[in-house]
């Protein structure tokens, strides 16, 4: 296994108990994640070179263009079901999710992999900088309102900015 940095050992830390991720974001983090450690083990090469190299790479097309490791977050969700049936429970986050956004889960999951799943290197390249974008855009926007948060602002996960930024 990679040795990875400290901000991006924070930045893990991080992702796994800040709450409020919608269920696009969810899915988005999977591919951040994905990219962010292939990024760190080629030693930080510019973004295009690691954006390249991770949709040129096995594992993207038997996870990410099959919906794979959607589905292994989904089953993982399934696993944890509330006490009274009515939703999920998420244990890092100390969320529950409902069913119907279980639901919505598989609806947005089957749109994401519609767009990874393209045979065009460029347009895979194109959805998964989108993706990231997006979710890069969510997290430094929840990591602006957590340092502004009195109570949080020695927290070691706390800091304003991801590892590995995503610019055009």
């Amino acid at each position: 296994m990679t040795k990875h940095d400290i901000e991006i050992r924070r930045y893990l830390a991080w992702r796994r108990i800040v709450r409020g991720k919608t269920i696009p974001v969810r899915l988005y983090e999977i591919i951040y994640v994905g990219l962010i450690m292939l990024w760190s083990k080629m030693g930080k090469p510019p973004l295009s070179r690691a954006i390249h190299e991770y949709i040129d790479r096995t594992n993207y097309k038997k996870e990410l263009m099959s919906g794979d490791l959607f589905q292994k977050l989904i089953t993982e969700i399934k696993e944890t079901p509330c006490e009274d049936k009515t939703g999920y429970y998420l244990a890092n986050s100390r969320e529950t999710l409902s069913q119907k956004a279980l639901e919505q889960f598989n609806k947005e999951k089957e749109s994401i992999v519609k767009e990874l799943a393209t045979n065009s290197r460029v347009e895979r390249y194109r959805a998964v900088f989108k993706f990231c974008e997006l979710y890069q855009s969510w997290a430094l926007a929840k990591k602006s309102q957590q340092a502004e948060d009195i109570t949080r602002q020695q927290s070691f996960e706390i800091c304003s900015e991801l590892p590995l930024e995503i610019t055009r």
